[in-house]
């Protein structure tokens, strides 16, 4: 691979990692994993909760900047995204009952 190359590469990752940084301060971290889980929820149908889930982590983690991947585990990710949709489920779930 040229300089050329690498450097092109280089500069999309860090113009990415950038943006998506911005999106997380601009919004909260857990509303861009609200916003994931409402894609989820459209794209995939009822019942496919596996797959609603792993789309959610999978668009996260890519877009995650190298030194959040570097702290955090898989795990502590995937425990992140469950705790925010029991959050939604536990406010749906009450206003339902209203």
């Amino acid at each position: 691979m040229d300089i050329l190359s690498i450097v092109l590469i280089t500069l999309v990752v860090v113009i990415s990692s950038c943006a998506f940084y911005v999106s997380i301060k601009n919004k909260g971290l857990r509303l861009v994993v609200i916003n994931l889980i409402v894609e989820a929820e459209k794209i995939f149908q009822y019942g496919k909760n596996n797959e609603k889930f792993n789309y959610v982590f999978e668009n996260l983690y890519a877009r995650l900047p190298t030194l959040i991947k570097i702290l955090l585990t898989k795990e502590d990710i995937m425990a992140f995204i469950q705790k925010v949709f029991d959050e939604i489920k536990i406010s749906l779930d009450y206003q339902n009952d209203q």
